[in-house]
């Protein structure tokens, strides 16, 4: 009997032990790749510092850390490591590492066990980039689970946009990485770069005020732009979609001063030379800023101050494309008089089995030519398409 109790008490701690060793709990993701740099993201479960090995064939053999100040970075949840002077057009390995630190001191670190993921690699964009394509999905509401089957059916595509509501909220930020990133990185994004949008449900919940510590953009906010061949992208973030003085936040929100400091921004970017420059212009922004072709949330606030301050500054500079969601209902507006000067894709609503055929995601082609957007259906179907040719 008594030998029973010791091998039972024996097996309960190892299973505990199991349980809680130190690990990697969600793998790598890309973000913010540029012409010559990208970031990479992972997950661990205890406090560490962390390091990238690199390299242009599997023996790797660069080791690349992150500091600030001169210090390391040390901490738990998420890793983030910038892999910067890269090669147009050069495919590169890397594996994310992670070393354990159950000590730290002022005069003393103990360090435990280190973790290593598999191999994976990733294929910087060439200069010049003579033609592409990206997906763009959106309200996903916590459920990536048709993703994988979307870009399995599109192995060509150069990144994919996450349109914003993403999550339904944030109150656990673990939950971002097990409901979104995780599925992302099994998908495709150990190999091609993410785009985070900030939709009105990013913003909600206990941890929304972590929310950065999952993005990485140019700008250091969650609105920024960047280019991607011969297109100019202008994220935006649309903020929350009622007034700030809304019971559901709590006395919390403060997005109408937000939207005009972005506004001010947004003014000035469409001035730069790489704007004019560009042969074509996308904007990804959550909410749709035409008021009123959106129907059913066409008095929403937030829709309408976007519209009120962003709008005018887009239709002046001649954008040609604004991708959208929100509103879980997929529809495509052609260019409307006194409103946008240019169409708006919208696309549907979050994945549910009982009715798939409500959910779309977006295709973008780019070519010195032209540039189309086909809505699609999770069958690969082309339900609409917009095209500007240039």
């Amino acid at each position: 009997m008594k030998k029973s109790i010791i091998l039972l008490l024996i097996l309960i701690s190892v299973g505990s032990y199991a349980q809680t060793s130190f690990q990697i709990t969600c793998n790598p993701f890309l973000q913010n790749m540029q012409s010559n740099a990208v970031t990479v993201f992972w997950e661990v479960n205890k406090t560490a510092k962390s390091w990238i090995e690199m390299g242009t064939n599997s023996v790797l053999g660069t080791k690349v850390t992150h500091s600030e100040d001169g210090l390391i970075d040390v901490g738990n949840g998420i890793q983030k490591v910038k892999l910067e002077n890269l090669k147009a057009g050069e495919k590169y390995f890397y594996r994310v590492c992670s070393k354990e630190i159950t000590t730290l001191q002022g005069y003393k670190v103990i360090y435990g066990d280190s973790v290593f993921s598999q191999m994976y690699s990733f294929t910087m964009p060439p200069k010049p980039v003579e033609a592409f394509s990206f997906l763009v999905f959106n309200d996903l509401h916590n459920n990536a689970s048709f993703v994988g089957n979307v870009t399995n059916s599109h192995p060509e595509f150069s990144f994919a946009v996450f349109n914003g509501d993403i999550p339904t909220d944030i109150n656990d930020e673990t939950n971002f990485c097990k409901y979104i990133f995780s599925p992302l990185s099994t998908a495709f994004a150990t190999q091609k770069p993410i785009v985070m949008v900030r939709g009105n449900h990013e913003t909600r919940g206990a941890a929304s005020r972590n929310l950065y510590k999952y993005f990485d953009t140019p700008t250091g906010k969650y609105y920024y732009s960047y280019t991607w061949g011969n297109t100019f992208f202008l994220i935006l973030d649309c903020g929350e979609d009622k007034q700030d003085a809304n019971r559901e936040y709590f006395g919390l929100a403060d997005y109408d001063k937000y939207r005009s400091t972005e506004a001010v921004w947004l003014q000035e970017v469409v001035k730069s030379k790489e704007f004019k420059q560009a042969k074509f212009k996308v904007v990804c922004i959550h909410m749709p800023i035409a008021q009123k072709s959106i129907g059913a949330v066409a008095d929403d606030h937030g829709t309408n101050d976007c519209g009120k301050k962003f709008l005018p500054i887009l239709n002046k500079a001649g954008v040609d494309l604004i991708l959208s969601g929100h509103t879980h209902t997929y529809r495509i507006i052609q260019k409307e008089k006194g409103f946008s000067t240019c169409p708006i894709v919208i696309g549907g609503a979050p994945y549910s089995a009982k009715s798939p055929d409500k959910t779309t995601y977006t295709k973008v082609e780019v070519s010195s030519k032209s540039l189309v957007a086909r809505l699609m259906n999770l069958s690969g179907k082309e339900i609409d398409k917009v095209e500007k040719k240039k």
